[in-house]
């Protein structure tokens, strides 16, 4: 084993366990189900702190992966287009800033096997989440032009598209089976002492976890359990069941209205903290994301110009009374205007890149599969992601029930228990349709009892519309935030006169 995948053991101090990512992308809060709350089920085993962390690495990966959509990915050898496309290389970058914020701890134990890279990260694949991979229209780009790692595109008439007869559920959910699979199996022989193998663990937890939030699960469980008002998000399809299991059309972009939030925090942060000195040589978040962004502009001067403000900084932090004339600015001094439209350029094309891709037509409503005939629901219509869709709770009680399962099978496998079943084994087993799994049905009813007006909720079509439109306008709010937010630190930026003085006496003009 690599020194560097060897973990700490139980007496190592770790930092607290993470404030949790949703279901969605994006912060959540103390009462709102999460990944991360949801994996915290893992606390049950004999799991260190440290271990449970290294797990929801993983999966948080991939909720970022999302970040990396064919719509934002420059394709590669195509010249530099910021902000229409960004590079993968870049976007992985900035992951990485955010992992770090994320992750102190596992960064400071071992930097270089938390560091995100492309081959960790990966790219946006339809089967990691279990979305439907319909495309929007009928001769889409194939992703894999842009890069080899995208999954191919799917014919509108593609087999797997269509709801297997015998198992009342969409073919194309056994791909995420795969992929589900082949994680925990490297999970299982890496071992508990493997960073890799445990990274791998939480990234099939993930899709274990999104079975549930993407797909009409809960729904038909409801259902099943008597309450059949609640609306199933399908129509009827030729199959077993009559009305099939189906997770919701969508392209993952709109990762980037919860992307808005942290970064605005690196960029412009307004809390108030205790003064604290420019270090020389010290590349702060900040100066790391706008390096990143502008790195992707055409105009290659832009680059050089911050670079060179960076060094000169650095300069500046190096004199010994640097630190007391810095307090008293307590602005960010500036060698040029240049500088300043370097900046500003990075901050607008954020503003743009978010805007465009919150806008576009995979957030959409869509057509009511109820009428229509569809077995292809939207992803807004169907995702329990986020905490205001009313089967939320429901989704998460029982993504945490798989979870402990599954996590309880590897555990087993790592003591090298025998009777114990196969992790992969066990995780499959939660992938079928309601009507042939009755593991759900008592903790259903008994949800269902205590919270009649959640399933009264869910018979609303109305109501869901509204909610997917709330949680569309939220985003829209988040950038239009970051957008506010960014004006102001500019304005603030180039009030420079006086800082300007001492900078052009202390380095010319």
């Amino acid at each position: 084993m690599n020194p560097s995948q060897t973990l700490v053991d139980n007496n190592t101090a770790v930092e607290p366990l993470p404030v949790a990512l949703r279901f969605e992308a994006g912060k959540g809060d103390p009462v709102t189900a999460t990944h991360g709350a949801i994996e915290a089920v893992l606390g049950k085993l004999d799991l260190t702190a440290f271990q449970i962390r290294a797990i929801y690495y993983g999966n948080w990966l991939r909720d970022y992966s999302q970040l990396l959509d064919p719509k934002l990915v420059r394709a590669v050898g195509t010249p530099k287009n910021f902000p229409d496309v960004l590079s993968r290389e870049a976007l992985t970058k900035i992951v990485d800033v955010l992992a770090v914020r994320e992750f102190t701890g596992l960064m400071a134990i071992d930097r270089q096997q938390f560091t995100v890279t492309p081959e960790k990260l990966g790219v946006y694949r339809p089967s990691e989440h279990l979305d439907n991979p319909k495309p929007a229209n009928d001769k889409p780009t194939d992703p894999k032009n842009i890069d080899a790692d995208f999954e191919d595109w799917v014919a509108p008439d593609d087999a797997s598209l269509q709801v297997d007869p015998e198992t009342s559920m969409k073919r194309y959910l056994q791909r995420g089976v795969d992929f589900m699979t082949a994680e925990l199996n490297l999970a299982r022989e890496a071992g508990p002492q493997s960073a890799d193998g445990l990274q791998a663990f939480g990234s099939a937890l993930h899709v274990l976890e999104d079975f549930f939030a993407h797909s009409n699960f809960v729904e038909l469980s409801l259902r099943k359990v008597g309450y059949d008002d609640v609306l199933p998000w399908t129509s009827k399809a030729d199959c077993k069941h009559g009305l099939p299991l189906v997770t919701g059309t969508f392209g993952g972009s709109d990762i980037i209205g919860s992307l808005a939030a942290p970064l605005g925090k690196i960029l412009f942060s307004t809390d108030d903290k205790p003064f604290e000195a420019t270090k020389p040589g010290v590349r702060y978040e900040r100066d790391q994301i706008l390096q990143i962004l502008l790195s992707e502009h055409p105009d290659p001067r832009l680059y050089e110009a911050h670079e060179a403000f960076l060094t000169a900084r650095d300069k500046w932090a190096g004199l010994g009374f640097a630190s007391q004339v810095e307090q008293i600015l307590n602005i960010i001094v500036t060698p040029g205007r240049i500088v300043g439209n370097a900046v500003g350029t990075a901050m607008q094309g954020l503003t743009t890149l978010f805007g465009n891709s919150v806008g576009d037509g995979q957030t959409s409503w869509g057509d009511d599969p109820h009428t229509s005939g569809s077995t292809n629901p939207s992803h807004s219509q169907l995702s329990k992601d986020h905490a205001e869709h009313p089967p939320h709770q429901l989704a998460a009680l029982l993504a945490e029930n798989a979870v402990l399962r599954v996590g309880q099978a590897m555990a087993g496998h790592w003591e090298q228990k025998p009777e114990v079943q196969d992790p992969a084994q066990a995780a499959a087993h939660y992938f079928t349709h309601p009507m042939d799994s009755d593991w759900q049905d008592a903790l259903v009813r008994e949800w269902a009892n205590n919270n009649p007006a959640l399933v009264k909720r869910a018979t609303s079509k109305s109501e869901l519309e509204n909610i997917s439109k709330e949680v569309l306008e939220s985003a829209n709010k988040a950038i239009e935030r970051f957008k506010n937010e960014s004006s102001t630190f500019l304005s603030k930026f180039f009030e420079i006169n006086s800082a300007k003085d001492v900078w052009d006496l202390l380095f010319g003009k």
